[in-house]
């Protein structure tokens, strides 16, 4: 277990070093940030002042050794905009993130598994259709147009729901809905499908022809050794999410990480998309290390060798 940890641990520090490299390179490629922080009529030796102040005025390969070097001082620098320590900045919106994604990710699991069990246990019947209906639907369904419609149905007809901001659970229901859909959608098919594979295998036969309740059958038999898939996609689901509620965020300007990323490649604000990018892969990659190790408590069989 320990070398498992240690081998994994420097694949996370390669990673890392990895995206960091190739989002400090193609920010480059976007321009020059000195034409969104200064007034377009600034003179160009003020251009040229600022330029030598954020360090933008050295050879490419410089700035990139002088920023190795102070992320590995645990130095992500200071925002252009806010003048504030970028990765201060990151972690001070990274609690409302969580909040989104844990809520999406928790209503998606409530509603997908179920559903996945059913339409699996009652295949090609008419709740198999209806759920299998509801799946594509979620995952056909864009995120903004939807967040779009609810935000007209409940906020704007009914008036029973705030339509933007956080800080609230009310104000949290709209978003984590509208985000919770398409991963809703997507464990609930593989779901169904993990569970139709294990209720063929002979193990399941064997415990029916025992005499076992169905319900005992179903829940310590199948659903355990369907698990592994589903629990992977969940995994990559909530990952996701943390990256990718990008477009929820600005439909309800929910103040968090992906929020602040699109403000700050808008303004070419070098160092916060660079805490931004950090912390993402961080989480991504903690989750699918806990995914592994969740495997080995699923199957005993699984040896993290």
């Amino acid at each position: 277990m320990l070398t498992y940890l240690l081998r994994r641990t420097a694949l996370l520090l390669v990673v890392l070093m990895g995206v960091l490299t190739i989002v400090f390179f193609l920010q480059r490629l976007s321009g020059d940030p000195t034409s969104l922080l200064l007034p377009i009529d600034a003179p160009e030796n003020l251009r040229q002042e600022l330029r030598h102040e954020l360090g933008l005025d050295r050879p490419i390969h410089i700035q990139y050794l002088r920023f190795i070097g102070n992320v590995a001082r645990g130095d992500l620098g200071e925002s252009y905009k806010f003048r504030q320590p970028a990765l201060d900045l990151v972690l001070e919106r990274l609690p409302a993130t969580l909040l989104l994604a844990g809520a999406s990710m928790s209503l998606a699991v409530l509603l997908a598994l179920p559903l996945g069990v059913v339409a699996a246990v009652y295949r090609n019947s008419w709740v198999d259709a209806l759920a299998t209906g509801i799946s594509l639907i979620g995952q056909a369904t864009p995120v903004y147009w939807l967040g779009l419609l609810l935000i007209l149905l409940f906020a704007v007809q009914l008036q029973v729901l705030p339509s933007m901001g956080g800080g609230s659970f009310r104000a949290l229901i709209l978003p984590a809905s509208t985000l919770a859909v398409y991963s809703m959608a997507r464990i609930m098919r593989l779901t169904r499908s993990a569970v139709l594979e294990v209720l063929n295998q002979e193990y399941v036969t064997v415990a029916r022809a025992k005499g076992l309740p169905e319900r005992s059958v179903l829940f310590k038999h199948a659903l355990r050794n369907a698990a592994i898939p589903v629990v992977t996609m969940i995994g990559l689901q909530f990952g996701g999410l943390l990256g990718g509620a990008v477009i929820t965020e600005m439909v309800f300007a929910w103040p968090g990480i992906g929020r602040l990323a699109v403000n700050a490649v808008y303004s070419r604000d070098f160092p916060v998309v660079q805490a931004v990018t950090l912390v993402i892969a961080f989480a991504f990659s903690i989750i699918n290390l806990a995914v592994d190790l969740l495997y080995a408590v699923l199957n005993p069989q699984i040896r993290l060798e």
